[in-house]
């Protein structure tokens, strides 16, 4: 069985794991909505300065955004997946940089998205994330694919999604805010970009938090 060093004893995941930090990509490490956007100049023929704002996680429901509704919002993101959107799109700055320190700080990297949310292009999406992952230097140990975050342990989840963090926290588990305009109103902890100084605090918050403590005493950190 696998060795836990005594001073991670604390940020135990299951039976083995500890110090497991779940990532996920869109809006935390890798800029989906200004691939969208461009997306959006070049098929829709509009002018970037004419779209919309970010204070809504549904484009529909965003002012400005040329999107009608969520069936419009499925035939653009599906389009856009289908020309290679995964394996586009620009990575927030220094976010290599700050994965890398992690990993050096004996963080297990693990990949969690809800990319396989529209059928049919799978194949195109998977090749395309590992390729983005290889193509930009983000170290990670294990890759999942999935909508149901919850049902997956971490000792730290990093998330931009209101929805997710909302989940995630009703399970009991650890959730760092990656700042968003449309998550502003959730409570922290948060991450405002992949600074050392963002890094520091991260690894602050392994180390403070036990996997026993209530969520409700995350919150206001």
């Amino acid at each position: 069985m696998r060795h836990i060093p005594d001073e991670y004893a604390n940020q135990r995941v299951g039976v083995q794991g500890y110090r497991v930090l779940n990532l996920d990509l869109d809006g935390v490490c890798a800029d989906y909505r200004g691939a969208i956007a461009d997306y959006l100049v070049e098929h829709r023929h509009v002018k970037l300065s004419d779209l919309g704002t970010n204070d809504q996680y549904n484009f529909y429901k965003a002012p400005g955004w040329p999107i009608a509704d969520d069936a419009d919002y499925i035939a653009v993101h599906k389009q856009a997946e289908s020309e290679h959107l995964y394996a586009s799109m620009r990575p927030y700055p220094g976010v290599a940089h700050a994965l890398e320190r992690l990993s050096r700080k004996h963080v297990y990297i693990r990949i969690v998205t809800h990319r396989l949310f529209v059928s049919g292009q799978h194949r195109i999406v998977v090749s395309d994330t590992a390729e983005w992952l290889d193509k930009n230097g983000i170290p990670y140990m294990s890759l999942c694919f999935t909508g149901l975050k919850d049902s997956i342990g971490a000792t730290v989840h990093i998330d931009d999604s209101p929805d997710n963090i909302e989940v995630l926290r009703e399970a009991g588990q650890h959730v760092v805010v990656f700042d968003q305009p449309y998550n502003r109103a959730i409570a922290g902890p948060r991450m405002m970009d992949w600074s050392d100084a963002a890094v520091d605090a991260l690894l602050q918050w392994f180390d403070e938090w036990p996997s026993s403590d209530a969520v409700a005493g995350n919150a206001g950190r």
